[in-house]
């Protein structure tokens, strides 16, 4: 194999891919990249059998051929290298790859090509497509509040349910919740399935939300993948039921706050920063009418307290949250005001954008003093 091509684009490229290489492989072959050079194209590809990512890029080959090396270290490489076009050329007999620029020349010992394990498209039983901007809105919207506990693998993942033009998508690791619900043009009939998170910050972090693109979905009864542009993400899907979320949303709150979001943001950010050295990371609001005082405390360190206008209906009251469970939940409202809707000190709390309902944050309060 012999091309050259822009290091811009090769770099884009090599990063694409780069989350599915395996950091402790079973085998060493999946510690690689797959470079596949046809025609005008070289196409990159990784896969750790859980997740694959492929994708491809413009280049002027001599010789067509594929290899496979260290996705490490020519990740790095190809980023340091200076100057616009690199040349990548593979001794056969030597089984060495150089790597040349401007600058340079570096030498990458191959693995056998024939050892690499290719991603395998599932047996498709069910695809649709839909709008790249509404995949990437579900997405991130909910998939942080799942939940990192491996003994736990439903929850490491995020549910999509579609019921006929109606998408919804939840994330939770049991002590927080987060739906947001889309629709789409398309009646894409009854079907739902648990996607890993992992996938999904990848699909998050690719896929491009501008215009009219779309993403293509196809899924069996193990795997799902995604194709966008120049990217194609497989991954497996998750066993198990997943809990009927719509039971966990509280139904008649008693106390009703309307605040500024980023003046909250600000806020809790500030006052956070005593309460994120705790265990607990517990920050207390008390509502007293027309006002929010926010507080933490660690005996080791101090106290911090700020207070901020809300508009709240219910009479006074008091109750505790894990500071970052809000941050990363306000962080992805777009509305200029949140509204926190709570039924007791210890019961789940229930946050919106305002005069919206197409995204739920429900979160359980931390138990004081």
């Amino acid at each position: 194999m012999k091309i050259t091509c822009t290091q811009r684009e090769l770099v884009e490229a090599i990063n694409a891919v780069s989350k599915a290489v395996a950091v402790k492989p079973p085998t060493q072959i999946l510690s690689g990249i797959c470079l596949r050079a046809t025609g005008a194209w070289l196409e990159l590809e990784a896969n750790n059998l859980d997740l694959g990512i492929k994708t491809k890029i413009p280049v002027n080959t001599e010789t067509e051929g594929s290899i496979v090396v260290s996705g490490k270290f020519f990740q790095e490489t190809a980023r340091k290298l200076s100057g616009d076009i690199i040349s990548i050329d593979y001794d056969d007999e030597a089984k060495v790859v150089t790597i040349r620029s401007d600058s340079g020349s570096y030498k990458l010992l191959a693995m056998p090509v024939e050892d690499w394990m290719p991603i395998k498209e599932p047996e498709v039983e069910v695809s649709f497509a839909m709008p790249a901007i509404t995949l990437k809105s579900l997405i991130r919207k909910t998939v942080y509040a799942c939940s990192n506990d491996a003994a736990r693998p439903m929850f490491t993942g995020c549910l999509l349910q579609i019921d006929g033009s109606n998408i919804t998508m939840v994330g939770t690791n049991t002590h927080r919740m987060a739906v947001m619900r889309e629709q789409i043009a398309d009646d894409l009939g009854d079907m739902k399935f648990i996607i890993p998170s992992k996938a999904l910050w990848e699909l998050l972090r690719l896929a491009d939300a501008s215009g009219d693109k779309s993403v293509s979905i196809r899924c069996s009864q193990k795997d799902i993948d995604f194709t966008f542009d120049n990217i194609y993400i497989k991954t497996r899907l998750l066993d198990g039921d997943f809990p009927q979320f719509e039971k966990v949303i509280p139904k008649e709150p008693t106390v009703t706050a309307r605040i500024d979001t980023e003046e909250l943001l600000a806020a809790i950010d500030r006052v956070g920063l005593i309460s994120k050295e705790t265990d607990y990371k517990t920050i207390k609001f008390v509502f007293k009418g027309d006002e929010l005082q926010l507080s933490s405390t660690s005996p080791e360190i101090g106290n911090a307290e700020e207070t901020i206008p809300v508009q709240s209906e219910g009479g006074e009251f008091e109750i505790s949250f894990n500071v970052n469970y809000l941050n990363e939940a306000l962080k992805v409202i777009d509305t200029k005001t949140c509204v926190f809707k709570m039924s007791g000190r210890l019961k789940p709390a229930d946050i919106r954008e305002a005069d919206r309902d197409d995204f739920i944050y429900i979160v359980t309060p931390i138990r004081t003093n």
